[in-house]
């Protein structure tokens, strides 16, 4: 059993994997900014921390106490501030720690998989060379390579694919919108998507935890085997709400949307085989009955 603490434990990945951490018994404790998230995170057997990752005293004391720190705090505003911060806290309590004797802190850093660019259908793996030209993504790799890098630390990089699943993150946005009466994608229907399911997500995450004497320094794609198009994706959202309109496909205006019209494929050998981590869920076109039911229960629909 670990200690482990979950900055951004109310976020769609973050709460996932607290969970995950307290279903294999290990005791979790999770990072939250807003008091009413103090009880979701009690009901599922994990301690809440109120306070803010920028506050180090609010978060600190309990890192001292913990084994594995997860950093799913997902911040656009000042992303390289914030990881140098927590990157630095986590240096401060890993070199006490071995000075008294312990281990080093281990660091999981949830990162993505638009730091990789390049050819579109290349299939890339953890080997593959950054060659990102996405606005959105230009400061991540240098925060992972600092990461990987730290002599005081144990450092692992999670890259996910596309998340779904529960109350759907990014997919949800779909959903809502096929409510709203308008379904539109950005691009085009042949764009296509790597996803992953959040619970999957999360157990790769403690598999990473459990293995740290075998994979830290190391980086993982966690995807599903097979990627999906945005046509495939929409058409089976539209099925799915009753969605009569037209789907209809944009042009990108944002960073972010830039980022969403990027085709990229992926293999996940190296996860299957270093941590033991497969695929359990369906894909999200082939569970798409599933996702829109939690979905609705989700958003009381």
């Amino acid at each position: 059993m670990v200690k482990v603490l979950v900055l951004g434990a109310s976020g769609y990945i973050g709460n996932a994997v607290a969970q995950a951490f307290a279903r294999s018994g290990h005791e979790a404790f999770g990072l939250v900014r807003k008091r009413e998230k103090v009880n979701m995170l009690a009901r599922n057997e994990i301690f809440p921390i109120l306070g803010d990752v920028n506050d180090l005293s609010s978060w600190m004391p309990t890192a001292e106490l913990c084994d594995v720190i997860v950093d799913a705090t997902s911040e656009y505003n000042e992303p390289v501030k914030l990881v140098n911060t927590i990157l630095n806290s986590c240096n401060e309590i890993s070199k006490k720690r071995v000075e008294a004797g312990g281990s080093k802190l281990l660091l999981i850093y949830a990162s993505g998989l638009w730091v990789y660019g390049g050819d579109s259908f290349s299939i890339k793996s953890e080997q593959t060379p950054l060659q990102t030209d996405l606005k959105l993504d230009l400061w991540r790799p240098e925060c992972e390579r600092q990461i990987l890098n730290s002599p005081h630390i144990n450092g692992i990089i999670i890259r996910s694919g596309a998340v779904y699943g529960k109350s759907g993150s990014l997919t949800g946005i779909w959903f809502k919108a096929a409510v709203e009466g308008r379904l539109e994608g950005i691009g085009n229907r042949d764009i296509r998507w790597a996803f992953v399911h959040v619970d999957d997500l999360a157990e790769s995450y403690v598999q990473a935890a459990e293995r740290v004497e075998i994979v830290k320094g190391q980086i993982f794609n966690i995807v599903n085997n097979s990627t999906e198009s945005m046509g495939d994706v929409l058409t089976a959202i539209a099925r799915v709400t009753k969605f009569k309109g037209e789907i209809k496909y944009r042009e990108p205006t944002t960073d972010f949307e830039i980022a969403m019209t990027h085709t990229d494929l992926f293999t996940n050998r190296k996860p299957q085989t270093l941590l033991g981590w497969h695929q359990k869920k369906l894909g999200f076109v082939d569970g798409i009955e599933i996702w829109w039911n939690s979905f609705k229960g989700w958003n009381d629909l």
